[in-house]
């Protein structure tokens, strides 16, 4: 009873409706789908706070959910939450690039790692939404700024639109 009072806490209710999840704890004979997604968040958040294959985690633990929900905007054309799933994927392509370039400054920062999981999972997380808060804060800004250069006649002149 205490476990599905944390799975509710954390948000991971909706895991239940994962067809793949549901698949998995029916071949496991486990009763809930989210007790699986409780115990894959857990296991990550340990080897991210240890140490063991940390990067991998990361990547896996913060692509596969965002991955799957835009396939379902996608294919449910269902564009309700479309804005929330690009502006994650445009900030993750942000952090990634800025990760793979000061990586070396960034690896020697305490807890960078756990902390760099946590912004990522605010970014995707359906009670937050923060993805689009925070790209409306900081990237729709910039856009509206330097969109006169970016759609310039002559930047553009050798595409035909």
């Amino acid at each position: 009873m205490q476990l599905d009072q944390l799975i509710t806490t954390f948000g991971l209710d909706s895991c239940d409706e994962i067809p793949f999840l549901k698949l998995y704890a029916r071949k496991f004979k486990i009763s809930r789908p989210s007790y699986i997604a409780f115990i894959v968040v857990l296991l990550g958040l340990a080897c991210i706070i240890l140490g063991i294959g940390r990067g991998f985690f990361i990547k896996i633990m913060t692509l596969v959910y965002p991955f799957i929900m835009t396939l379902e905007v996608i294919e449910t054309q269902n564009y309700r939450n479309a804005k929330q799933w690009l502006s994650y994927w445009v900030i993750v392509m942000i952090v990634h690039l800025l990760d793979d370039y000061f990586y070396w400054i960034l690896y020697y920062l305490p807890y960078y790692h756990f902390i760099k999981f946590i912004f990522f999972v605010l970014l995707f997380h359906p009670k937050t939404q923060f993805a689009e808060h925070f790209y409306d804060a900081v990237f729709h800004k910039c856009y509206i700024n330097y969109q006169k250069y970016i759609y310039s006649s002559k930047r553009i002149s050798s595409f035909n639109y």
